[in-house]
């Protein structure tokens, strides 16, 4: 080739700058791919109760138990409930052939038990304040089961209510409470000899601020419970008498709870271990109207 034809062949190709091959050019980069999310794991649904999408129960041959109680609340240690579940059902036709009460939480110290029957228990009086909650099993003829659970309060409906516990039988513990500038063991201190029947006149006429001693508990582990409706102003005294001479001496120490309600609500509880026979514990002081414990 000569010279003339290679230098027009160069200028040619710098004039074409947008040829593919031109090194010139500005040529457009091909865009990248975007990268591929990863698959989420699915989430569990933590509202899942057993049931189906038809809200029927995940065993179709299954009961259906139905509990209750009444009245609710009731106010210990003497008024009584009736737990029911009567109204549980099988949804085959099939029958019910039992009916498993049992209390499943019942408040610390309480020694109450589910009173016998089938599906209707009477007569059940809580003898302490607090919660207790009943469960229903039922099973039906095919040897299904369902059950439910029931809750009971009990509620004091006094200003002031004051109860006591202990942890080993044949160890008679007396519950006292002193009136305002009161003394052990008289017309001013309640307690088992003089406040459970005969009753006292403290405070103003009236039996509102008078206190009463629901039950003297001598070989079990209690309670005792003493209240007043409304108390009159003042300090008020807890003692606790580890009574000496009415049952076989404990030898060994005993611990004694105490709790405070003040208008049905819980305000103060301790506990205490009382070793000896014949001795007095102080556990607290009430102030009231504030209902202060210390």
């Amino acid at each position: 080739m000569s010279f003339l034809l290679m230098l027009t062949a160069c200028s040619d190709y710098e004039i074409n700058p947008f040829l593919p091959d031109s090194p010139g050019a500005d040529a457009e980069e091909p865009a990248e791919e975007p990268a591929e999310e990863p698959d989420e794991e699915p989430v569990p649904d933590e509202t899942d109760t057993g049931e189906t999408d038809t809200g029927e129960p995940a065993d179709p041959m299954a009961p259906v138990a139905m509990c209750s109680v009444s009245p609710n609340p009731v106010k210990p240690p003497f008024e009584a409930a009736n737990w029911s579940g009567a109204d549980s059902y099988d949804p085959n036709g099939g029958e019910i052939v039992d009916y498993n009460w049992e209390l499943i939480s019942v408040p610390e110290g309480s020694a109450v038990n589910m009173p016998p029957g089938a599906a209707v228990r009477t007569g059940f009086a809580p003898d302490l304040a607090g919660d207790y909650i009943g469960q229903l099993t039922v099973t039906n003829d095919s040897g299904e089961t369902d059950s439910c659970e029931t809750t009971l309060a009990s509620i004091p409906d006094q200003a002031l209510w004051v109860e006591m516990y202990w942890t080993h039988s044949n160890d008679d513990m007396d519950l006292h409470l002193l009136a305002p500038g009161g003394t052990l063991e008289t017309g001013r201190d309640c307690y088992w000899a003089n406040c459970v029947s005969t009753g006292l006149e403290w405070g103003g006429a009236g039996a509102s601020d008078n206190p009463s001693l629901d039950l003297d508990d001598i070989e079990g582990v209690g309670p005792e419970n003493i209240n007043i409706p409304s108390p009159a102003d003042g300090t008020y005294t807890i003692v606790v008498h580890d009574y000496q001479g009415s049952t076989p001496d404990y030898n060994g120490d005993n611990t004694v709870t105490v709790n405070v309600y003040v208008d049905g609500v819980l305000v103060w509880t301790d506990a205490n271990t009382i070793a000896g026979e014949n001795s007095f514990t102080t556990f607290a002081e009430i102030q009231w109207p504030e209902g202060t414990v210390d």
